[in-house]
C-alpha cells in the first residue's frame, strides 16, 4: 500500500513539473543542458585507445546537416519545389563537407593493435555511411537541378527526412563500433537509449514533449551508465571521469525542472 502512495506521488509530482515546463523554459534552460551533455558524451568517448578522433568531427557536422530538417519541412512539407531551393541548396553544401571530413576519417584510420578493439567493424559502418551519403548528396543535386530548369518532379519530402535519419542511425553504429568490447554493450546501450533519441527528438528540435514523455527512462540511462562504470569493476580509461561527472551533474541540474 505505501509503494501505491509513493508511486502515486512521484507520478503526481512528474505531471505537475511537466504542466508547468513552457516551450519557452525548454528552449533557453533544457536543449543547452541537453546539448552539452550529448557533447560530453563524445568527448568521453574520444579517450578510449584507438579511438578515431576525426569521427567527432563527422558526428559534429552531421548535426549541422540534420539541422536543417524542420526547415525543409517548414519550407516544403510535402513536395520539394522552389520554395525550399534555398534549405535544399544549404543541405547539399553542408553534405559535401561532411563527404570531406568522412574521407578524412577513413584515410587516418589504421588497424588497432588492440585485441579489445573492431577497427574493421567500424569501417564496413562508415563505408556504408559514405555510400548512402553519396546517394543522397546526388538525390539532392538532382532535385536541385529540376527546379532551376523548371522541370517539374514530385520528389516528396519525407524521403529526404528519413535518409538524414537514416544517416544519422548509422554514424551512430559506427560510434559503438569502435569501443573495446569490454564496454561495447555499456556504451552501445547508452548511446541507443539517450543520446540518439536526444539528438532524434529534442537536442535539434523543438519537441520538449518528447522528454516530458521519456523523462524517467532517460533519468534511468543515464544513471545506469554512471552506476556501470563507477560502482563496478570497469575502471575508465583515463581522462574519462571527469566527463562522466559533468554529464552526471549537468542531468541532475536539468531535472530541478521535472521533477
Amino acid at each position: 500500500m505505501k509503494l501505491l502512495i509513493l508511486a502515486f506521488f512521484f507520478l503526481s509530482q512528474t505531471a505537475l513539473a511537466q504542466r508547468s515546463l513552457t516551450p519557452q523554459i525548454f528552449q533557453s534552460k533544457v536543449r543547452p543542458t541537453l546539448n552539452a551533455i550529448v557533447n560530453d558524451f563524445y568527448q568521453m568517448v574520444a579517450h578510449f585507445p584507438d579511438f578515431p578522433k576525426e569521427l567527432v568531427g563527422v558526428i559534429s557536422q552531421m548535426e549541422k546537416v540534420t539541422q536543417e530538417k524542420e526547415n525543409l519541412l517548414l519550407a516544403c512539407p510535402r513536395h520539394l519545389d522552389k520554395n525550399c531551393l534555398i534549405i535544399i541548396d544549404s543541405l547539399r553544401e553542408k553534405l559535401s563537407v561532411l563527404q570531406g571530413k568522412t574521407l578524412e576519417l577513413t584515410s587516418n584510420i589504421k588497424a588497432s593493435a588492440s585485441p579489445y578493439i573492431n577497427t574493421l567493424g567500424g569501417l564496413r559502418v562508415i563505408s556504408n555511411f559514405q555510400i548512402d551519403l553519396q546517394a543522397l548528396k546526388g538525390n539532392l543535386d538532382n532535385s536541385s537541378f529540376l527546379i532551376r530548369a523548371q522541370i517539374k518532379e514530385k520528389k516528396e519530402t519525407y524521403l529526404i527526412i528519413k535518409k538524414l535519419d537514416e544517416l544519422k542511425t548509422v554514424l551512430s553504429l559506427s560510434v559503438s563500433e569502435f569501443i573495446p568490447f569490454l564496454y561495447k554493450d555499456t556504451f552501445r546501450d547508452f548511446l541507443f537509449n539517450f543520446i540518439h533519441p536526444i539528438e532524434q527528438h529534442v537536442a535539434k528540435e523543438s519537441n520538449y514533449k518528447f522528454l516530458n514523455h521519456n523523462i524517467s527512462a532517460l533519468n534511468f540511462a543515464l544513471n545506469h551508465l554512471n552506476m556501470k562504470l563507477t560502482k563496478r569493476n570497469k575502471k575508465t580509461p583515463e581522462g574519462m571521469a571527469p566527463y562522466l561527472s559533468l554529464m552526471h551533474n549537468r542531468w541532475n541540474n536539468l531535472l530541478r525542472y521535472y521533477f
